[in-house]
């Protein structure tokens, strides 16, 4: 069940887009089985829910991919697996009336999130479109052939958007299609620009999931889309192999929950505050970020206590330190158990004894 400050973000944005889909004969659906607010349309395999005028929150295989569409184009976040790349673009196109996908930004280099990004890129137009520049030029000049034309490959698709640690990641994998790549990467703490009148802030947040996190918000819409660093269904994944590490996750959340996620003080509006797009779950907002904070803050400090009394991971998994977590975040099955989270904490926390040990030493 959506949370009343939640239920009324979206109402507003349902409204608004009900308005729109009366006129062009997209349907809304009638009801929605987890009580929530009733998604616009189901596009094929695609859970489509408005979540305030101009953006969506679309559903594939668990995934959740974020769009923002208006004036000037569509913005997506993370695409979704490959295999369901051409249900998520079919799925787009008919939410925002074939706008132009502009951009694709990935919040990192997983397959879940980006195997369809050469999909949705090869479909839309960068900024620098061949034909929408010469279609604003004087129209005689242009028939001569005198006017000046950006580069041979501008509009050859959208903007790929991602950390530079992300490329290399997906480089080293050598199984993606080059058209998957991004093609602007930032080293920087946070990627900047402007589209459909309003300011979208690419934040780095490394060492989390991995060390090419980054979560997204979009100022005008007050949403924040955070890729694995939230993970509404499950322990976050620690991909230590990668760079992952629990105080970077913890530290991640900490930063989406305290600079890009507010609360309307004073309340001029009921809205609620920020909205929170995870990579899976229900459309959340920031007390149930804030509650998935506090959680893993208690499981990274239930470990290191075993730790600091010299137990073994066996040792600590018998304590069984998720007990109260369990049954809401947990599993015993898949790709990502109760006891591979556990593992990955011991890990990290290990990684971090030893590395301030080697600085008091050095």
């Amino acid at each position: 069940m959506l949370r009343d400050s939640v239920v009324s973000r979206v109402t507003l944005g349902l409204a608004a887009v009900l308005l729109w889909a009366a006129g062009t004969g997209f349907a809304a659906a009638a009801d929605v089985s987890d009580g929530g607010a009733p998604p616009l349309q189901t596009v094929g395999p695609v859970h489509v829910l408005p979540v305030v005028n101009g953006m969506y929150m679309l559903t594939v295989n668990g995934i959740n991919v974020a769009i923002q569409s208006g004036p000037d184009g569509t913005i997506v976040v993370d695409s979704g697996p490959q295999s369901s790349a051409e249900a998520v673009l079919a799925a787009i196109r008919k939410v925002t009336n074939d706008a132009p996908i502009r951009f694709v930004i990935y919040t990192n280099s997983d397959a879940d999130l980006v195997g369809g990004g050469g999909v949705l890129s090869a479909a839309g137009l960068n900024l620098g479109s061949l034909d929408e520049f010469i279609s604003g030029q004087d129209s005689s000049l242009a028939a001569a052939g005198t006017v000046a034309i950006p580069g041979a490959d501008s509009g050859a698709g959208a903007t790929i958007v991602a950390r530079q640690s992300a490329l290399n990641e997906m480089v080293s994998q050598d199984t993606y299609a080059s058209s998957a790549l991004p093609t602007e990467t930032f080293q920087r703490p946070q990627y900047n620009f402007i589209l459909n009148g309003g300011p979208i802030e690419v934040v780095s947040v490394p060492g989390a999931h991995s060390d090419a996190d980054s979560v997204v918000r979009f100022d005008r819409q007050d949403v924040v889309v955070t890729g694995a660093v939230f993970d509404e269904t499950h322990f976050p994944v620690i991909d230590l192999a990668h760079g992952g590490s629990i105080q970077g996750e913890i530290d991640a959340l900490n930063q989406v929950a305290n600079t890009l996620a507010f609360e309307q003080v004073p309340v001029l509006a009921n809205t609620g505050g920020t909205l929170v797009i995870p990579m899976r779950g229900r459309l959340c907002d920031e007390d149930d970020l804030v509650i998935y904070r506090d959680m893993v803050m208690t499981m990274r400090a239930r470990i290191a206590y075993y730790l600091r009394q010299g137990k073994s991971l066996a040792q600590i998994e018998a304590e069984h330190p998720a007990q109260g977590y369990e049954s809401r975040y947990g599993s015993d099955t898949g790709n990502w158990t109760t006891n591979d989270f556990i593992e990955a904490v011991y890990k990290s926390l290990l990684m971090e004894q030893r590395a301030r040990h080697g600085k008091v030493k050095s």
